[in-house]
């Protein structure tokens, strides 16, 4: 809050106290609606935890990487409590990534007021938030990447103790939801650009190449974790929403090893038409958010709620670059992974992968009203 006068700050303490009862209207309101959903993708993490309790491991090796919400349901069950216990949790957790927004939107936007926005934006965005009362990994992943990437775009210096806590959150989000090791590459260009810049050419070299490798690795390792995933299958049934089989079985040529990025890459370069075809449709897909099994005032919902950022976005970037906020290269490049993650396998039922992006991408809208902004400082200094 250091960038404003008394006046400003108390202005800003009614807005966080609006917030609070705006996020208090939405979480009840949702929690009335929906109850505590124990079924459809919940079950599968309830039936994996009760297997992890009964035979002391996971039934797959590619479980690990939703092993955070397992866990946390296998403690529940082991502990005899209720499931509400995980939702009292997910709340709290939601509760302070929606302060680590605000915190991060006051940093990036530069005024209380437009922070505010932004943020309230954040806390009704009901597709987002639904997610709270559900036992799935949604409510937990989405809040850690927001309290992670708010922890990592306010930092003033980078020391040990940082990046300590930058890896074990990292580490934390990729055991939540495998897409959280996309984090890895946008937190190497951003502290390369923001605090590495002094270093020499080699250094700098290295520091890049060794977080591709590293990054890359931990795809392949992902890719090949086992379980029921076929990362051929979006291609071989041309699945432009995942489990939607648009034909029965493609002709296309593929390695017989094609979890991978080695049989990533074979189908690609063997199957540029379909790819690129397919890959039209799923961009389609994944920014037009609109489905045809989506009621009409659910799509016009959509379309009101987030098509105006995608043009206000392309505003806030060019003034952010003009400012040489170097937080924009985070936030384009983490929305920019989860694109090519969906153009590489197939866009989500319910928009939950543009729906992981989407406060980067409001907070990049309401940063083409910065301008509006006049700094009382400033007005101070031409009147004096």
């Amino acid at each position: 809050m250091k960038y404003f006068n008394s006046s400003t700050i108390s202005a800003a303490k009614k807005q966080i106290i609006f917030l609070l009862f705006s996020w208090t209207i939405v979480q009840g309101f949702l929690l009335w609606q929906n109850g505590i959903v124990t079924g459809l993708e919940a079950g599968k993490y309830i039936d994996e935890a009760n297997n992890f309790l009964q035979f002391g491991k996971l039934s797959s090796s590619n479980y690990w990487l939703y092993s955070t919400q397992i866990f946390l349901i296998a403690a529940v069950i082991k502990l005899r409590l209720s499931y509400i216990v995980i939702v009292v949790i997910q709340l709290l957790l939601n509760l302070f990534a929606t302060i680590m927004f605000y915190k991060l939107a006051v940093s990036f936007l530069k005024s209380p007021l437009i922070a505010a926005a932004a943020t309230f934006f954040f806390i009704v965005n009901i597709p987002y938030q639904v997610y709270n009362s559900f036992l799935f990994t949604e409510s937990i992943f989405y809040s850690l990447t927001i309290i992670y990437s708010s922890y990592l775009l306010r930092l003033n210096h980078l020391a040990i103790k940082n990046l300590i806590i930058i890896v074990l959150l990292l580490a934390l989000l990729s055991i939540t939801r495998p897409t959280g090791i996309l984090f890895l590459i946008p937190t190497a260009f951003y502290i390369f650009f923001r605090f590495l810049s002094h270093l020499s050419l080699l250094y700098k070299a290295l520091i890049i190449s060794g977080s591709v490798i590293i990054f890359l690795t931990a795809i392949n390792i992902m890719l090949e974790a086992g379980g029921t995933l076929d990362f051929m299958l979006p291609f071989k049934k041309e699945n432009i929403i995942c489990g939607v089989n648009t034909v029965n079985n493609a002709e296309i040529k593929t390695l017989e090893k094609g979890n991978s990025l080695k049989g990533i890459g074979y189908y690609i370069v063997n199957n540029e038409k379909q790819f690129l075809r397919l890959a039209k449709l799923k961009t389609i897909s994944f920014f037009g958010m609109v489905r045809n099994y989506f009621s009409a005032f659910h799509n016009a919902f959509l379309m009101i709620f987030f098509y105006p950022f995608y043009v206000l976005s392309i505003g806030g970037i060019w003034k952010k670059i003009k400012q040489k906020d170097k937080k924009i290269i985070y936030m384009i490049t983490i929305i920019m992974f989860y694109w090519i993650t969906t153009l590489l396998t197939c866009d989500d039922w319910h928009n939950r992968f543009v729906l992981t992006v989407s406060p980067f991408l409001f907070l990049l809208g309401f940063a083409f009203f910065t301008n509006l902004l006049i700094n009382p400082k400033s007005i101070k200094k031409k009147n004096s």
